[in-house]
C-alpha cells in the first residue's frame, strides 16, 4: 500500500467482502502483504497470503475468516458505511432514551447526529463534551443503549446545567451502565442499585 488512505480503502473493501463470506484473492493477498511488511512472522498473514495465491474455491470461507482476523490485528474500526445496521441500532436506542426524557418531564428529546461518530444533540443544540458514540457501540443492543444514554445524558446536562436523570429515592444523578445483561440507569446510593431499564423510566 502506498499510504494510509490506500490501506484504509483496502481494509474497508475486504471487510465488507469478508462479512459476506467472499474476498477477492488479489485484495486478500494485498492485505496479507501489508501486514507482513510490519509483522514478517505473522502466521495468519502468511497463511492468508498463501491461500490467496492458491485462490482455491474450497477455501473461500476460511480466507474470509483470516481476513477478519488480520483486520482486527490491524485495529481496523468499521464505520457506519461498513455496518449500517449499527447506526439503525443506535437510532433505536435514541428513541428509548427520549422516552426517558419524556417520563422525567423534559419537553423535548434529543436528535442523533452523525459525523464520523454519532452524537446526541439536544433541542437547543447542546452536545456532550466527549467523542460521541463510536460506530462499534451499535454492535449489540445493550452496548448501543448504554452508549447513547451516556452521550445524551452529557448533552442534556449541558442544556439544563444540572444533573439528569436523578434517582427518585436518593435525589442524586444516575448513570447508564450494563447490569445483569441489560442497559440500566444506575444509582450509587446505598451501595448501588438499578433505578430502571433505559427506556422504562418510571413516570411520577
Amino acid at each position: 500500500m502506498e499510504d494510509t488512505a490506500d490501506f484504509d480503502r483496502l481494509c474497508r473493501t475486504v471487510y465488507r467482502a469478508a462479512r459476506a463470506g467472499a474476498v477477492d484473492c488479489t485484495d486478500s493477498f494485498d492485505l496479507a502483504a501489508s501486514v507482513l511488511k510490519f509483522r514478517p512472522a505473522d502466521p495468519d498473514a502468511t497463511e492468508l497470503a498463501s491461500q490467496s495465491l492458491d485462490c482455491a474455491p474450497a477455501n473461500r470461507l476460511h480466507r474470509a475468516e483470516l481476513t477478519l482476523v488480520l483486520l482486527a490485528k490491524a485495529d481496523f474500526a468499521p464505520g457506519f458505511a461498513d455496518e449500517p445496521g449499527w447506526l439503525v441500532r443506535l437510532q433505536e436506542a435514541m428513541h428509548l432514551v427520549n422516552r426517558d426524557m419524556a417520563a422525567t418531564g423534559l419537553p423535548h428529546g434529543c436528535r442523533l447526529r452523525v459525523r464520523e461518530n454519532a452524537y446526541a444533540e439536544t433541542w437547543d443544540g447542546h452536545t456532550g463534551s466527549g467523542q460521541g458514540v463510536f460506530p462499534s457501540s451499535g454492535a449489540d443492543p445493550v452496548s448501543a443503549l448504554v452508549a447513547v444514554a451516556d452521550d445524551a445524558q452529557d448533552a442534556v446536562m449541558h442544556a439544563l446545567w444540572s444533573a439528569w436523570p436523578e434517582c427518585p429515592a436518593h435525589r442524586r444523578g444516575v448513570h447508564a451502565r450494563r447490569h445483569d445483561g441489560a442497559a440500566v440507569w444506575w444509582c450509587t446510593g446505598e451501595g448501588g442499585h438499578g433505578v430502571a431499564r433505559i427506556g422504562d423510566w418510571p413516570r411520577p
